[in-house]
């Protein structure tokens, strides 16, 4: 060694400092408890929801962000309808969010209709543990494909499976869906007299050829909880459900109901009435009995179905 040349030792403080802080241990963030979602105060859960939230880029047009302060979701950043709402907040549709973490159960079989990327399918596979099955439809193959990575992602893969199709009241067809440009939201099935090349007033160009589904093909064994999101194909939802109603009585039901897109929305109600009590979710996820004389002049509603008593 050069004389008068010495050994230094890092300040404190200094570069050997920081490498040593970042090599140490750092606490992880605490993933929001199952039961707040059911239980507590409303704007608090929001609040701590919110903050576990934030959106980080990720590979090609991904956004990878924290759902309900627990699950690691896949979003397209292309999706300007849904994909803000849980970029920013992590919760969607909170009165239907608290009501799923309030009424399944361990070990209950479900199938969630319409299940987009997952954010309700995550949820209902997490509220059915291990011992239960979640079902998911999705006709749409860029949300369902997002859908099977955030399953996989979870770890909820070995008690789900996804069926990339539309429900429709018979089965064994193509169908054409319209997906509009950064919308996947307001997707949407087309009628099935309508010229491919002639869209409707204000409809996006992009159309795709999916399978029809009826719910009552699905082998999904005893089945205990459904939730439908299809907007104007609820009726040939319904319609294609009947042997499945029939066998299971007990079935209880979250139905997305929009008269202003149904044909017959006033005998759709007579139907769905013959067979269970009419109920819709108030906002702060709650059930309440109601007319369908109110749901037919109070716009867009999320019914809860099931038998009496």
């Amino acid at each position: 060694m050069p004389q008068g040349d010495s050994i230094k030792t890092p300040r404190r403080g200094g570069l050997g400092a920081r490498l040593a802080g970042l090599m140490r241990p750092r606490p992880q963030a605490r993933l929001l408890p199952l039961s707040r979602l059911a239980e507590g105060n409303r704007v608090a859960t929001e609040a701590a929801i919110r903050a576990l939230a934030g959106a980080t880029p990720f590979a090609g047009n991904l956004l990878l962000c924290r759902a309900l302060g627990r699950y690691k979701v896949f979003l397209d950043a292309a999706d300007l309808s849904f994909a803000p709402h849980l970029a920013a907040d992590g919760y969607w549709e909170w009165w239907t969010t608290r009501f799923l973490a309030s009424t399944l159960r361990p070990g209950e079989q479900v199938i969630d209709v319409g299940a987009g990327i997952g954010y309700f399918t995550l949820l209902m596979a997490d509220l059915v543990g291990p011992q239960g099955r979640v079902l998911a439809l999705e006709p749409n193959p860029q949300a369902a494909a997002l859908l099977r990575r955030n399953l996989q992602l979870n770890g909820f893969a070995g008690r789900s499976s996804v069926e990339e199709a539309a429900v429709a009241a018979s089965g064994g067809r193509l169908l054409r869906l319209a997906v509009p440009p950064g919308s996947p939201l307001d997707a949407h099935l087309l009628p099935q007299d309508q010229d491919p090349a002639t869209p409707r007033p204000g409809e996006a160009p992009g159309r795709l050829l999916v399978r029809g589904r009826r719910l009552d093909e699905l082998d999904v064994g005893a089945v205990d909880f459904v939730r439908l999101d299809v907007g104007d194909a609820l009726a040939a939802a319904w319609e294609g459900m009947q042997r499945l109603l029939a066998e299971r009585p007990a079935l209880r039901m979250l139905l997305g109901f929009e008269p202003h897109r149904m044909a017959q929305p006033a005998g759709f109600l007579d139907a769905v009435a013959a067979r269970f009590a009419l109920r819709r979710l108030l906002p702060d996820g709650t059930a309440t009995a109601c007319t369908a004389a109110e749901l037919l002049g109070g716009g867009q509603a999320t019914l809860f179905l099931a038998k009496a008593g």
